[in-house]
């Protein structure tokens, strides 16, 4: 029945004018537009530096001894003294008594950001939790909001899924902005906000390859991943610009209504409407299609398809039958390890780029973005020539090598040459790059290990377990400032050392034929490369792995 299908797509063009038009109204601009109003939440949880309100300065006091007589002094990580950020002197004036008490106002430094929620509402010191909380309830969301909106697309369509998509995103960001001083009127907006995970993203690139030819799927991919990273780096220089947390989030979230309000001109896919048995939709939809490739659906194929009939299947067999066999379970759990240890990275270098107190924090925010394209071709290059575990242990230990560096910096005097802004810059973004190499290795095991008929199910639990460690990164940034500035590079040193074993004990799959069964991934246990037999695998393979690879990576970062 598939060839009834592809037949009619291929009459009505499968790279024509619409498919171009698709590609750069929702592939790219649409893309790029959803990953700023996704993310920018991120830049207006910034906390900046602080510290308490002081009275206003004499003329004849330098700031330092006026800083002196008001906040106690504490030891940082290097053994230098820095002045407390929450803390003040009880009896600043006799200065006999080294009693303090927290802080009632705050002064913040406002080189770079002159407006953040954090700073707005004092959520700072033993508040800055909220900020955790905050980006944590937003992952929480997500892992939901993936279980829910996948079946509703393949329930209800890719075109309603859309929709619903927005009106959630666009609901959850006004809550937010609107929503006045609570805490929990925030957190919930925010919820609501990520409660659509990826569904609209992922309905678009489902939509764009069931009605484009196999040659062109590798095209749009590199387009959306583009769109994606440019939208990323341009979104820190739109705050910049505007100096305000409430109308950066206005400005981000205003092209999403648009999108909304024109969503009647967004297609339903045709193949949805043929599986589905609306052979009708089905034929509409491809005759628009056609009209804008200049081609001619043919009454022949037209009849066809309309007594077409997809027979229903119930070969989905759960979740549990990833752990129904211990080779099976044993893989399964090593790669959703390995989930969790790269996210946890990339959770926290996402968080902290928009807080680098040394240098410009808009720029820094764009620098690692711009890491993120290279180390997508570099990841497919290295699986491609020296395997997939090796090149797993290449990028994990390479990842904690960075922390390990990021954790000595921490440790070094404010001094000393390797504070410099352009060390710390350099350091995070060779590391934002190889955690991409990582994410893009991990991506092709995700695929390359579970048969045909659990691979969805095996992906589909990957992006939940990686959605629940995200909601982590945020308290390991929180115990950076509450407890130590070393350790989440500590913490992050460990997750990805145990990485580079994870990965170690995994099958290479490089070149071994995919299991198709259950009983065919029993039997995927460690091997050799079996080049003789797959050259002509090898040889096709590379776009295939490129494309599910890429597709997988972007999911994978919420």
């Amino acid at each position: 029945m598939e060839t009834i299908y592809s037949k009619a797509l291929l009459e009505v063009g499968d790279d024509g004018n619409f498919q171009r038009s698709f590609d750069i109204l929702y592939n790219l601009v649409f893309i790029g537009l959803w990953s700023v109003a996704y993310v920018n939440i991120i830049l207006t949880l910034v906390i900046i530096p602080y510290n308490c309100a002081l009275p206003e300065k004499p003329d004849n006091i330098s700031d330092y001894n006026w800083k002196l007589k008001y906040i106690p002094t504490t030891t940082g990580a290097s053994g230098e003294n820095k002045f407390s950020s929450c803390y003040i002197n009880v009896d600043s004036d006799t200065n006999t008594s080294n009693e303090t008490k927290e802080c009632t106002s705050y002064s913040y430094d406002r080189t770079w950001y002159n407006s953040t929620i954090p700073s707005e509402r004092d959520w700072v010191c033993d508040k800055e939790i909220y900020v955790a909380n905050a980006i944590a309830y937003s992952r929480l969301g997500e892992v939901f909001g993936s279980l829910i909106f996948g079946w509703l697309g393949d329930i209800y369509g890719r075109k309603f899924t859309y929709i619903l998509s927005l009106v959630f995103l666009v609901a959850g960001r006004s809550i937010s902005i609107f929503g006045g001083d609570s805490f929990s009127v925030f957190s919930f907006g925010c919820i609501v906000a990520s409660f659509p995970s990826w569904a609209a993203y992922q309905s678009i690139t489902v939509i764009s390859l069931e009605i484009c030819s196999a040659a062109r799927r590798t095209r749009a991919v590199t387009i959306r991943a583009a769109a994606w990273t440019i939208g990323l780096c341009l979104m820190p220089f739109l705050y910049w610009w505007l100096q305000n947390w409430k109308w950066f989030l206005i400005l981000t979230t205003i092209p999403q209504a648009g999108f909304l309000l024109f969503s009647w001109k967004m297609i339903e896919s045709p193949r949805w409407h043929w599986v589905e048995g609306k052979n009708e939709a089905c034929i509409k939809v491809l005759k628009q299609i056609a009209k804008s490739n200049g081609k001619t659906l043919s009454d022949r194929t037209e009849q066809e398809l309309l007594a077409s009939k997809v027979p229903k299947t119930n070969s989905s067999t759960g979740v549990l039958a990833l752990f129904s066999n211990k080779t099976i379970a044993v893989n399964t759990m090593l790669e959703l390890s390995s989930w969790i240890c790269v996210t946890l990275s990339y959770t926290v270098l996402l968080i902290s780029a928009g807080e680098k107190t040394d240098g410009n924090p808009f720029l820094e925010f764009a620098w690692q973005t711009a890491a993120e394209m290279p180390g997508n071709f570099l990841g497919a290059w290295l699986s491609d020539k020296i395997g997939r575990r090796h090149s797993g242990v290449l990028s994990y230990g390479i990842m904690s090598f960075m922390w390990i560096l990021v954790t000595l910096r921490s440790y070094s005097s404010s001094s000393s040459w390797t504070q410099a802004w352009w060390i710390g810059t350099g350091l995070f973004m060779l590391n934002r790059l190889f955690i991409n190499v990582t994410y893009y290795v991990v991506s092709l095991f995700n695929m390359e290990l579970y048969p045909t008929c659990l691979r969805q199910t095996g992906m589909s639990l990957s992006g939940v377990v990686a959605s629940l460690s995200s909601a982590l990164g945020p308290y390991i940034i929180f115990l950076g400032h509450r407890v130590g500035p070393v350790i989440p590079s500590l913490i992050l040193t460990a997750t990805s050392l145990i990485g580079v074993l994870i990965v170690y004990l995994l099958p290479e799959t490089l070149n071994a034929r995919l299991p198709e069964t259950i009983e065919d991934a029993k039997k995927f246990k460690r091997r050799k490369r079996e080049d003789a037999e797959l050259k002509t695998i090898k040889m096709n393979g590379k776009k295939d792995s490129l494309f599910t690879g890429g597709e997988t990576l972007l999911s994978s970062h919420s």
